[in-house]
């Protein structure tokens, strides 16, 4: 998965990263087109989405209460026609492009340029949200509940579904903070007309309505494991699992098919060992040794498990990537040893042995990848504060956002 909706990237270099991918022998890639940071997907019912939500007046520089703002204009979208022929350019190369358009959290960029789809006053959505955020994190923004506001959604999901083909598109359901449904009266008539108890019943309310209308085109939707909170959304969604493995083992006990991407194993933009010299520090380390440790099934999972995943996904979300080189520096090496893991279903035994060539063939291909010491001086940033954390901050952290997730 990558995240081109914090930082946009210009399609050759799409394309080279299909390339690379390909390479790896990976056949999907899911692009997270959304974002509260922007939109890159052109939606010809809704041209204010790109036209408002596809620019920013700046990008936070950094991680945590001391970063600042870079003062850099961002901006960037890709057309149907581009998204079309990008979708051609992967599939001769044995890979599939599968959209994903993150609702109802996340929503800042949606708000920026529709305020009347958010909660509240909508001249009040409109002073909150006067452009897509610079800052990076998690928003209280969500969108509201009524009807038109999941027509919309359903809407722009349909062009999404004419662009991208397939039958399977990603609706988020991911960090979507409840706060402004909780205080707001109409979201409370809502979840009295519609019988429902609280904020994670008129999510799911929200992503099965989402599914239901994807579903009449023969379309499954893809959600990530905050999507099971409240009730499943479709019988058919496929869970990408995140947090660790409660929601993986939730979904699997409850059919649905999974995908594993358990972030202390697979988010590439987590930093890379504990010395000062890593650019950016964010979330716990990860390193090559790490992603080739990871074991996704082990062989004495249970069937009921094993059955039911159906691909593991390595995740570059690119708030701190701000360019193809650092870009590089996050995905690879680390990309390889997740390659072995995902054609072999096991932990990459030897690859360091199998380490030289590689890293050969990525010098050959201009690939500006971490060096094994550590980041020479070009690919360091002095100065730009991170946040980093340790794995059993996480692993506590991990253990309460899943404690939502219904016991089955």
């Amino acid at each position: 998965m990558l995240d081109v909706a914090r930082r946009f990237r210009p399609l050759p270099e799409l394309e080279r990263f299909i390339d690379l991918l390909a390479a790896h022998g990976l056949n999907v890639l899911q692009l997270h087109l959304t974002d509260d940071q922007g939109w890159r997907f052109e939606s010809r019912r809704y041209p204010q989405l790109t036209e408002v939500g596809g620019r920013r007046s700046a990008s936070q520089l950094g991680h945590g209460p001391n970063a600042g703002l870079d003062g850099r204009h961002h901006a960037g979208h890709y057309t149907q026609d581009e998204l079309r022929a990008l979708v051609a350019y992967a599939a001769a190369r044995g890979i599939r492009l599968v959209p994903e358009i993150d609702v109802p959290g996340h929503a800042k960029a949606i708000l920026a340029a529709y305020p009347e789809f958010g909660v509240g006053d909508p001249a009040e959505v409109a002073a909150r949200n006067r452009e897509p955020w610079t800052r990076f994190g998690i928003t209280d923004e969500v969108l509201n509940a009524e009807a038109a506001t999941v027509a919309f959604v359903g809407d722009v999901l349909e062009e999404v579904v004419d662009v991208f083909g397939g039958d399977l598109v990603g609706i988020g359901g991911d960090e979507a903070v409840k706060s402004r449904w909780e205080a707001d009266p109409r979201t409370h008539e809502l979840l009295a007309e519609r019988g429902l108890a609280n904020g994670h019943e008129l999510q799911a309310w929200f992503l099965r309505a989402l599914a239901d209308r994807l579903g009449r085109r023969g379309v499954r939707i893809l959600g990530w494991d905050e999507m099971l909170e409240g009730a499943a959304p479709a019988a058919d969604a496929v869970v990408a699992s995140w947090r660790g493995p409660v929601g993986a083992g939730l979904a699997a006990r409850l059919g649905h098919d999974v995908i594993l991407c358990p972030d202390l194993w697979t988010y590439l933009d987590y930093r890379q060992s504990d010395a000062p010299e890593e650019p950016i520090p964010v979330g716990t380390v990860l390193s090559l040794e790490d992603v080739a440790s990871f074991d996704p099934v082990p062989a004495d999972a249970p069937a009921w498990f094993s059955d039911r995943v159906i691909g593991v996904q390595a995740n570059v979300w690119t708030e701190h990537l701000d360019t193809r080189e650092r870009l590089d520096y996050a995905v690879f090496p680390r990309l390889g040893a997740f390659a072995e893991v995902a054609w072999n279903g096991r932990p990459a035994a030897g690859f360091e042995s199998r380490l030289p060539g590689y890293l050969d063939w990525l010098d050959a291909r201009g690939v500006d990848y971490r060096p094994l010491a550590g980041p020479r001086p070009d690919q360091q940033r002095p100065g730009v504060p991170g946040v980093p954390r340790s794995r059993e901050a996480r692993l506590a952290e991990l253990a309460r956002l899943t404690a939502t997730l219904p016991a089955e």
